[in-house]
């Protein structure tokens, strides 16, 4: 019996540093249920536990550094594809911190 591929919600918030990238040129494109690329920047001086989040090929925001430690563990062991990143809502009338709100699933393998 083939067992179809489910998913669980992982990690629900906001996409933070919207703001700080190239996020504002694409605002007006973003849809919910639109999915986002996740990529570790393990050398970020900010955060050695980041995860960037990518619209195509424009780099749009942030796990939030205060979620973002298991995920990037996860990540740093190879464990990269039991996620996905999808917009869940986009509010252009809020601060751009919490403009575009985001869920993480885990996939079932």
């Amino acid at each position: 019996m083939l067992i179809r591929k489910k998913k669980t919600e992982f990690l629900n918030c906001h996409l933070a540093g919207f703001g700080h990238t190239e996020g504002y040129t694409v605002l007006d494109q973003l849809t919910p249920g639109d999915k986002l690329t996740m990529l570790r920047e393990d050398e970020n001086k900010y955060d050695h536990e980041a995860i960037a989040l990518f619209y195509g090929d424009l780099h749009i925001g942030y796990i939030p550094q205060q979620y973002n430690s298991l995920l990037a563990m996860f990540m740093d062991f190879g464990y990269t594809d039991i996620f996905e990143c999808v917009i869940t809502a986009i509010d252009k009338t809020q601060h751009p911190n919490e403009q575009v709100q985001i869920r993480v699933n885990l996939l079932r393998r």
